[in-house]
């Protein structure tokens, strides 16, 4: 493959994907800034090992696995001490690039971690719970019970928040 055919592709790849992984390490990242730190770090790794990939196929389920092992990797550094309180998410800029600002994405946003990434996974990337199994490492069952969990704590969420 020449420089000028990968380019392509890759330029073809990033258009499909980028607002995908984006979200996604928004969800783990809870703010913009980091959100596309993760982002052009797993892009710089997608150019980097292209020629390994094959098939569009795989393209999406190892661009959504490599976004939430360089989130979790930056979370677990020494570098990364702070935390996002809820407050600060309406300062970032997740509606704007993607029209997203309802309760119910702030909602989704204060679940913890291993609820928030399946819901977003299920709901907003479409993804089967099958998938999201295989992505996360673990059992189909595993991923509906916290989907449900998910549900369920958001439905309360939601509630306290319209009471």
């Amino acid at each position: 493959m020449d420089n000028s055919e990968k380019q392509l592709i890759f330029r073809k790849h990033f258009e499909e994907n980028s607002k995908m992984v984006y979200s996604v390490a928004f969800t783990m990242m809870k703010n913009s800034a980091d959100a596309n730190d993760i982002m052009q770090e797993v892009f710089l790794k997608y150019y980097q090992n292209m020629d390994k990939l094959t098939g569009d196929s795989h393209i999406r389920p190892w661009l959504i696995t490599v976004t939430m092992n360089s989130c979790r990797n930056y979370l677990r550094s020494g570098w990364f001490s702070r935390t996002v309180r809820s407050d600060e998410l309406a300062e970032t800029g997740y509606e704007q690039d993607f029209g997203e600002k309802s309760q119910l994405f702030y909602a989704v946003m204060k679940l913890p971690e291993k609820e928030r990434v399946p819901i977003h996974l299920f709901y907003y990337e479409d993804c089967s719970t099958a998938e999201i199994a295989r992505l996360l490492k673990m059992k189909e069952s595993t991923v509906r019970v916290r989907l449900m969990r998910g549900r369920d704590r958001l439905r309360k969420i939601l509630k306290e928040e319209t009471v």
